[in-house]
């Protein structure tokens, strides 16, 4: 049995990194007692992955996790995990995926962040940004630096309804990304980072975005769920 697990990271969790998070969910999976799937070979590991890496000090609303499982699970087992996860990580839905669906991981092609607007003309510098053919930044990579034009992998910056917060969905996954911080930085207003959240991450379902828990899915196939809501992908 395989399913998809949203939950949320928050608080001095928060400050977890990657693989500690994964330790973590290994943790709690053998305290609940749940038939975890492994790996083959000769150094078996659970058969549990995440959906996208979050940076370290950001909290999110929506992380996803992938899980296989050697026999059926129940509400009843998904209790029992959520009792063994600690204050910080709390499951918010689960959904069955059939076994040979995607990896989640392949699938992301997006993510939604906010962060508290601060004092300034926000409008004035979304114009600029909007208007400007190239934006380039400059980004660390395993071979070190080189410059990238993010601009077609932001797809939209708006304040939310209240005005409070700046809303912005970015690309993310293996065809390329746009880091908030780097947006942020192409923002010339002091932005309080502490208060970037991450609200949601994006699949790929055709020409467009859709959340994990909606996405209608078969074997080896993704396609939208246009009873639920959805992003259309700018052509």
């Amino acid at each position: 049995m395989r399913i998809w697990i949203k939950f949320s990271k928050d608080g001095l969790l928060r400050f977890l990194s990657h693989l500690d998070l994964l330790r973590l969910w290994q943790r709690a999976l053998r305290r609940a007692g749940l038939p975890v799937a492994y790996s083959r070979g000769f150094n078996p590991h659970p058969r549990l992955s995440f959906a996208s890496a979050l940076p370290v000090g950001i909290a999110s609303r929506a992380e996803y996790a992938d899980l296989e499982f050697r026999e059926e699970i129940s509400a009843g087992d998904i209790e029992r995990l959520k009792s063994a996860l600690p204050s910080g990580i709390d499951i918010v839905r689960w959904r069955r995926v059939p076994a040979r669906a995607p990896s989640l991981m392949s699938l992301v092609r997006a993510c939604l962040w906010t962060v508290p607007l601060p004092a300034g003309d926000l409008n004035r510098h979304l114009e600029r940004l909007q208007l400007s053919d190239e934006l380039p930044v400059r980004r660390k990579t395993k071979k070190g630096e080189k410059i990238i034009d993010i601009k077609p992998h932001i797809y939209s910056l708006e304040a939310d309804g209240k005005g409070k917060r700046l809303e912005m969905l970015l690309a993310c996954g293996s065809e390329g990304s746009a880091k908030p911080v780097e947006v942020l930085a192409l923002l010339p207003l002091q932005w309080d980072t502490a208060g970037l959240l991450r609200t949601e991450i994006l699949l790929a379902a055709g020409d467009c975005l859709q959340a994990p828990m909606h996405v209608l899915l078969k074997e080896k196939e993704v396609s939208l769920n246009a009873e639920e809501d959805y992003y259309q992908l700018r052509k």
